[in-house]
This record gives structure tokens, sequence and C-alpha cells, in this order.
């Protein structure tokens, strides 16, 4: 995999390789990505926020918003091989956003809420939705 999303006036320029997210001069190896996701981007702003959440913690990443369909495409692709553990040192990180199985006290609800999220962003396909529906709700 690699994808690079073209940075403008002062937002980084973000690289997808075959082992880690670089954003400028910050590396994020895969397997201590958490999730990443679109969390902001206006139609009428020049730019929008990925969240990338690691080690615990949430780091907004802004990016121009003319690239905002590579970027999603970069994402797809991203959790379609995190998913198939081809990424990440060549297995499956843990607790990646989609890869969540409910326990005694997570919700599985808010667990669905933040997968058709994940949906509406075009992260994950339907049918992956579908199965983790079912899975979530032990249909």
């Amino acid at each position: 995999m690699y994808h690079e999303i073209e940075g403008l006036l002062g937002i980084e320029s973000m690289v997808f390789d075959e082992e880690e997210l670089i954003v400028g001069s910050h590396h994020y190896p895969y397997s201590e990505i958490e999730s990443l996701k679109i969390t902001s981007a206006p139609f009428f702003a020049s730019y929008g926020v990925m969240t990338l959440r690691t080690k615990g913690k949430d780091i907004s990443i802004p990016f121009y918003r003319a690239r905002k369909s590579k970027l999603e495409k970069a994402l797809r692709e991203f959790e379609k091989l995190r998913e198939s553990g081809e990424i990440g040192g060549g297995a499956k990180a843990p607790d990646t956003q989609t890869d969540k199985v409910p326990t005694a006290t997570s919700d599985p609800y808010e667990e669905l809420k933040k997968l058709k999220e994940l949906l509406d962003l075009n992260i994950i396909t339907q049918e992956e939705f579908d199965a983790k529906k079912k899975k979530l709700l032990d249909l």
C-alpha cells in the first residue's frame, strides 16, 4: 500500500506506506494505530480533520479538503489490509475501530454507532458493516 495525500499552506502531507503513516516528521507505525477516521470535513472549509488514535490518545491531523476523496481511499485500503492482517508487521493489530468485540462493559449500540460512522465515511463496506452488526447484536 502506498498513498500520498499532499498538503498545502501549512497543512502537512501524509504518506501511507508499507509499515507506517507519516505526517510531516511524525511516524506512526500501523501496529500502534488503534483507529483512523475523518472526524470533520465541512463542505465550506478548505481543510478537514482526521483523528488518529494511538496509545490511548487522539491526535487531530488536518488535511487539505480537496484531497478528501484520496484520503478516504487510503483509509478504506488501510482498514481492509488491517482486517486481513497484511499490515502492521504481518499480524493483525489489536483493538482496531472495526474489530472491537463487545465485552461485559462495552455497549453494542455505541459500537454500532461507531461502525455506522465508518460506513458513512466509506471506510468500511456495507458487507463489513452487516457482518459486524450481526456479531455485535448476536444475531
